[in-house]
C-alpha cells in the first residue's frame, strides 16, 4: 500500500489514541481536524489540518501527516465541518477611548435633541454623585442642524435645561466633536476670549456675539478637556480595557491597532500602563499596537519621535508595541470637515491639519527613526496632500524601514490612487461604511452632489491600486453598536455592499466595487498583520504564532447575507485559548 494511503487508513485509530490521551491529561499540543482550514496564503489557501505546538504552528497540511506529527498528549479539536482561519487583525480601532466612552452615559441610537435630553435626565438622576456627566453617541446629524443661536451644531442651552450645576460632556457618535453645557465651558475655561486651537479646523463654535455655543469641533477642541474633568486615569483605562478586550476576543480578534489615545501624552501613558498591567496579570487577550496621536499643527517632528521612543522603552513587551504616529489630518464628510477637492454644497471644502513642509518634515523624521505613520484622510484633497508629503519625505530620506498607511480614503481621485504603489502607501479602511448606513447615501449626495456622493468607498479600485489594503471597524467612530463592528459584519458588507442580512435590494453604488470573499478575509488577516509589522501572524504557516479563530460555519459554503451571523466558537492567541463559546 502507498505510504500516504497507509497513513490515511490508520487515521481513525491514531485519532482515537490522541483523544484518549487528551482526556487523560493536559495537552501540550493542539490538533485541529475535520474542517475547512483557510490559511490566508494565496499560494496554498486551504488545508485539512493544523498542529499547534508551543504556541506556534507546527504543521499545516493533510490530516494524516498532522496526526503523525502530533504527540500522544495533543488536545484534539474536531472541527466537525467548521472553519479554522487566522485570527482577525483589527487594523484601526480605538479600544482605550471606546472602553472609556462606553463606561458612562450611552446615547447611541438617539435621533433628536429631545432624545438626548431624556437620556441625560435619566442618567443624571440615577448617578447623583458623579461630578462630571460624561457620555457618548449623540447623532452626527445634529452637527448640521441650525440651533437657536442661528449657527450649526447642538447648543449648550439644551443640556443646561436638564443639568446646569454639573459639567456635561457628550461625544458625538463619530467621535469628531463634543457637546457640552455651560458649566463644562466654565470649568474648562472656554469663553468668548479663548482662542480656537486651530481656527476653522479645530474650534469652538460661536454665536454672532462670539460666545461659545457648546459645540466643540474636531479633536484638539475637546479631547484635551478630559484630564481637566478628571477622566482618563490608569484606573479608568483598566476598567475600559477590561470591558472592551474580551468582547474583541469573542469576535475572533487576536491583534489590533489602537489608532489613537487623544488628550495628551499623559493620557497615552495611562492607557499603556493599564494594558501592561493586564499583560502582567495574564489578562491581555490580544497583540496590542499603540500609536502617538497628533492632532495639532504645532506638534514638532522631534517631539513625536521622542514620544514614540519613550513609550516603547516603557511598555514594549511580548504583546505590546508602539512604532506609529497617528495623524488626524482631516475630519468627516457629514461634518463637512473632510478636505475635498471640490466644495461642499452650500460652500466650504474642509481643512487639512498638516500639509506641505510641516507634514513632509514629520514623515521624514519618522523615516529616519524607522517609525511608521498612520494618517486619517477621508477627503480626496487630504489624500493628495499626504501623497505629496510622502513623495517629499522619500526624497529627503530615500532608504528607510518605515511604513505609511492612509486611513479611510473614502473619497479618492483616480489620479491619486495611481500613485499609491509607486510611493508604497497602503490603505486602511472600514468596510462597514460600504453600504447605505443610516441613510449616508442621501446625506453624502446632498453634501457632495449626486455623482460624488454615490462614489464613496470604492473598495475594488483601492484594492487594485494600493500595495496593501487592510480593514478595521474604526470603533467607536463607525457609529454602530459594538456588536455590529465585528469583522464578520465588515466582511459581509464589503462582499455584498448591502446591509447585514440583506439578501436582496440595491447594493451601495458603485455596484462593481464589491470584493470577493477571499480578498475581504485577507484584508482582515494577512494584510492587517503586515500593516502592523506582525510578521509572525496573519497566515497559518509553520513557525508562525498560533493566532487562530474557529468559526461555526465555513464562510465559503455560506450564503453571503449570513456571514455576519456566523458564530465565533474559539479564539486562540499564541496557542492559548482566550475565548471559547459556551456550548461551542
Amino acid at each position: 500500500m502507498h505510504a500516504r494511503k497507509l497513513r490515511r487508513a490508520m487515521l481513525p485509530a491514531l485519532i482515537g489514541t490522541l483523544l484518549a490521551a487528551a482526556i487523560a491529561g493536559r495537552a501540550d499540543e493542539t490538533l485541529f481536524l475535520h474542517g475547512t482550514v483557510w490559511t490566508a496564503d494565496p499560494d496554498r489557501p486551504f488545508a485539512e489540518a493544523v498542529l499547534v505546538r508551543d504556541g506556534r504552528i507546527a504543521h499545516v497540511g493533510e490530516s494524516a501527516d498532522a496526526v503523525a506529527a502530533a504527540s500522544a498528549n495533543a488536545r484534539v479539536i474536531n472541527l466537525q465541518g467548521r472553519m479554522l482561519m487566522p485570527g482577525f487583525v483589527e487594523s484601526h480601532t480605538h479600544p482605550a477611548m471606546a472602553g472609556l466612552l462606553n463606561s458612562k452615559l450611552q446615547v447611541i441610537g438617539t435621533q433628536s435633541v429631545e432624545d438626548v435630553q431624556a437620556a441625560l435626565k435619566s442618567y443624571a438622576e440615577a448617578h447623583p454623585t458623579e461630578a462630571v456627566l460624561f457620555g457618548f453617541g449623540f447623532p452626527s446629524a445634529l452637527n448640521t442642524t441650525v440651533n437657536a443661536a442661528g449657527v450649526p451644531g447642538p447648543h449648550r442651552s439644551a443640556l443646561d435645561a436638564v443639568v446646569s450645576e454639573r459639567p456635561v460632556m457628550l461625544i458625538a457618535v463619530d467621535a469628531h466633536s463634543a457637546w457640552v453645557n455651560s458649566k463644562a465651558l466654565e470649568v474648562a475655561g472656554i469663553s468668548k476670549t479663548t482662542p480656537d486651537p486651530l481656527p476653522g479646523v479645530h474650534y469652538y463654535q460661536r454665536d454672532e456675539n462670539g460666545e461659545p455655543t457648546g459645540w466643540l469641533v474636531e479633536s484638539s477642541a475637546f479631547w484635551p478637556l478630559l484630564p481637566r474633568f478628571g477622566i482618563g486615569s490608569k484606573a479608568d483605562f483598566k476598567v475600559a480595557f477590561g470591558a472592551m478586550l474580551p468582547t474583541l476576543s469573542a469576535m475572533g480578534v487576536t491583534s489590533l491597532f489602537d489608532a489613537g489615545v487623544p488628550g495628551g501624552e499623559a493620557m497615552l501613558r495611562n492607557a499603556l500602563a493599564a494594558v501592561a498591567e493586564l499583560e502582567q496579570e495574564q489578562q491581555l487577550p490580544v497583540r496590542y499596537r499603540a500609536s502617538v496621536y497628533v492632532d495639532s499643527p504645532k506638534t514638532k517632528a522631534a517631539d513625536a519621535v521622542r514620544t514614540v521612543r519613550a513609550m516603547r522603552e516603557s511598555f514594549a513587551s511580548a504583546l505590546i508595541d508602539i512604532h506609529t504616529v497617528k495623524i488626524a489630518n482631516d475630519g468627516t464628510i457629514e461634518g463637512k470637515t473632510a478636505a475635498t477637492l471640490e466644495p461642499y454644497s452650500g460652500g466650504g471644502s474642509g481643512a487639512v491639519l498638516l500639509s506641505g513642509e510641516p507634514l513632509a518634515e514629520l514623515l521624514a523624521a519618522l523615516r529616519r527613526a524607522h517609525f511608521d505613520a498612520h494618517i486619517h484622510a477621508i477627503g480626496d484633497r487630504t489624500l493628495r496632500v499626504v501623497l505629496d508629503a510622502v513623495e517629499s519625505s522619500r526624497q529627503q530620506v530615500p532608504q528607510a524601514d518605515a511604513k505609511v498607511a492612509v486611513a479611510h480614503a473614502m473619497l479618492a481621485s483616480r489620479t491619486d490612487l495611481s500613485r499609491l504603489k509607486e510611493l508604497d502607501v497602503s490603505i486602511q479602511t472600514t468596510p462597514h461604511w460600504a453600504h447605505d448606513l443610516s441613510g449616508t447615501l442621501a446625506l453624502y449626495s446632498r453634501l457632495l452632489g449626486a455623482p460624488r456622493g454615490a462614489s464613496v468607498m470604492r473598495l475594488r479600485d483601492v484594492l487594485a491600486a494600493a500595495p496593501l489594503v487592510a480593514f478595521g471597524a474604526d470603533y467607536p467612530a463607525t457609529g454602530l453598536p459594538l456588536a455590529q463592528t465585528s469583522p464578520l459584519y465588515g466582511i459581509e458588507i464589503g462582499h455584498t455592499r448591502r446591509a447585514p442580512g440583506a439578501a436582496e435590494g440595491e447594493p451601495l453604488p458603485p455596484v462593481d466595487q464589491r470584493l470577493p470573499l477571499a480578498d475581504m478575509l485577507r484584508g482582515y488577516t494577512a494584510n492587517g498583520a503586515r500593516q502592523l509589522r506582525l510578521d509572525d501572524t496573519g497566515t497559518i504557516a509553520p513557525g508562525k504564532h498560533a493566532d487562530l479563530v474557529v468559526l461555526g460555519e465555513d464562510l465559503f459554503r455560506l450564503r453571503p447575507d449570513r456571514i455576519h451571523a456566523v458564530s465565533v466558537d474559539m479564539t486562540m492567541l499564541g496557542g492559548r485559548v482566550v475565548y471559547e463559546r459556551e456550548g461551542g
